[in-house]
């Protein structure tokens, strides 16, 4: 019994692995494709209700001119398999056929595109907005650590490989980066806050992720809810794609809470 409570509480923290196969494309014939294409690229969290979520957005962006991709890439094999997943379908769905390809990133997605935008895999790739949270990007050393081998039988050596493996930022000046940082913690980092504490000081001012950007701004969601209540994010992510910026409404101020004590252990939900 404790075992299958100890594997949930992992499956809470990660989601589902490689997101059950679930895929979206459009459904159209390729002469009648848009111009632009939007390529999410979900990590650990991703469940059937972010699948949801996305589907009704791809009717919406299929409007704008935008054609949405969601691939299922997440390999148990690791970050290079992974990889590897991604620019077969990339290939594969002929992304390079479009004037423009965006990208939202969420936390393993990032780690997993960059290395392959140095190598010029999408050489028509016209912006990145990336999802980093000083809070969940603890929760792979946690796993590796805390729930070594519950979490090598559920996701295999994957999640050990984003635990080791430093973040790889994307430094091409003609792709333009966008920060969105989620401010609050998922219920699996509260749970052990004392292992994410001990990682060091949280820090969420925006020029401590590693990576250049022309805007950053913060949204008061942790992970999980991010995937669910992405329509909530998704103005901000449009605005971004049309002019290199987010909205004026944006929240860009570092919160109060972080200002003045960025090793506040996550236990206080209120932001």
């Amino acid at each position: 019994m404790i075992r299958m409570i100890r594997l949930l509480v992992v499956g809470a923290a990660f989601g589902c692995l490689a997101c059950s196969g679930a895929l979206i494309r459009p459904a159209l014939p390729s002469a009648e494709r848009a111009s632009e294409a939007l390529l999410i690229l979900p990590g650990f969290g991703y469940n059937r209700s972010g699948e949801q979520t996305f589907r009704k957005l791809a009717s919406e962006l299929r409007a704008g001119g935008i054609d949405l991709y969601l691939p299922a890439y997440v390999s148990r094999s690791g970050l290079e398999e992974s990889r590897a997943k991604l620019l077969d379908f990339i290939r594969e769905q002929r992304l390079s056929r479009y004037d423009r390809v965006h990208v939202f990133a969420f936390i393993a997605g990032g780690w997993t595109l960059n290395p392959l935008v140095d190598a010029r895999a999408l050489p028509n790739l016209a912006t990145v907005v990336y999802d980093r949270s000083p809070y969940q990007e603890r929760a792979p050393k946690i796993a590796r650590d805390k729930l070594r081998l519950l979490t090598w039988l559920r996701y295999g050596p994957v999640v050990f490989d984003l635990a080791d493996t430093s973040y790889h930022p994307v430094t091409a000046p003609t792709i333009r980066v966008g920060l969105l940082i989620e401010t609050k913690p998922t219920s699996f980092i509260r749970r052990h806050a004392e292992a994410a504490a001990q990682q060091g000081p949280y820090r969420f001012d925006c020029g401590s992720f590693g990576q250049r950007y022309e805007d950053c701004a913060y949204v008061g969601l942790d992970h999980d809810e991010l995937y669910v209540r992405f329509a909530e994010v998704w103005p901000e992510v449009r605005s971004f794609i049309s002019t290199g910026r987010f909205t004026p409404g944006a929240d860009r101020k570092l919160p109060k809470a972080f200002a003045t004590g960025p090793e506040r252990a996550p236990t206080d939900t209120r932001y």
